[in-house]
């Protein structure tokens, strides 16, 4: 493959004691994880993280699926295709779950989508603000739970347990949601079942759910498609169809599953059943 020089990533980290910085052109997870800080490169767009290597959470590091979907975003944007199934209009409402780092959210921002919202456990949620700060960016909370300012420049961070019953009336009450994306969020049966009971609750029958999945644990898919498939009408894109709108230069070996979710749209009653 023909390449410029351009890393897909430059990552900053310690290695047998002594620090390092690198450029990586393969999406490779050991890689990535390793680092304690690094500048994802996407088109002319450059996203500052920080993260903990050594975190106990899964949500404390980045995951490769998040950028293969910003660079899918990437090359929508420059289409401006309204009529596409993804709208990038600067006033759609974005909530992202299981945001972890914060990658896709910031990036939606820097698209210039003004009405982003990154969710994840409480844990991560100093994580996620370091990150929104890190990429000169303000922080705002729908919660409450800190003060906010009256600049336009930023990025909603809240806390967001999955099928809590409190936390996500909380990000619902921010107003209708245009869409909701969740990456890599599939990992245990479990979890796909409150993964989807948190969709359920949050969206509305505008609303749009992406889903992009690492596929490690089948049953784990097979019991999201499950529980999904019976409240929305599911599809799954065909990898050829939407990775050949990636960056040629992006290069990985995972396979990823994007799903598309709506909610079936409500049948009118007809005049004579009503009488």
């Amino acid at each position: 493959m023909v390449r410029d020089d351009k890393p897909v990533a430059t990552i900053e980290g310690w290695e047998d004691g002594k620090p390092f910085e690198r450029g990586i052109h393969k999406l490779d997870r050991w890689a990535l994880q390793s680092a304690d800080q690094m500048t994802i490169h996407i088109g002319s767009h450059d996203v500052v993280l920080v993260q903990d290597p050594h975190s106990n959470y899964l949500g404390g590091y980045v995951w490769l699926s998040s950028i293969v979907f910003c660079s899918y975003l990437e090359k929508l944007s420059l289409k401006r295709d309204r009529h596409g199934w993804i709208s990038l209009d600067r006033n759609k409402r974005w909530v992202e779950l299981g945001s972890g780092v914060g990658l896709i959210g910031i990036f939606l921002h820097k698209l210039g989508i003004e009405d982003v919202v990154i969710t994840d456990i409480s844990e991560l949620v100093k994580t996620m603000e370091r990150n929104v700060e890190a990429n000169d960016i303000n922080i705002r909370s729908i919660t409450g739970r800190r003060k906010n300012d009256k600049d336009d420049n930023f990025i909603v961070v809240d806390p967001l347990l999955w099928d809590n019953e409190q936390d996500m009336s909380n990000i619902k009450d921010g107003g209708d949601i245009d869409y909701i994306v969740a990456c890599d969020c599939i990992y245990s049966e479990t979890s796909a079942m409150d993964l989807v009971n948190t969709m359920d609750y949050l969206s509305n029958d505008n609303t749009i759910i992406i889903c992009l999945s690492e596929v490690r644990n089948q049953q784990a898919q097979d019991k999201f498609m499950s529980e999904a498939q019976s409240r929305f009408q599911v599809d799954l894109l065909p990898a050829v169809q939407w990775q050949k709108k990636l960056n040629h230069q992006l290069d990985f070996d995972e396979t990823l599953n994007l799903y598309k979710l709506r909610k079936p749209k409500r049948r009118l009653k007809s005049a004579k059943s009503n009488k």
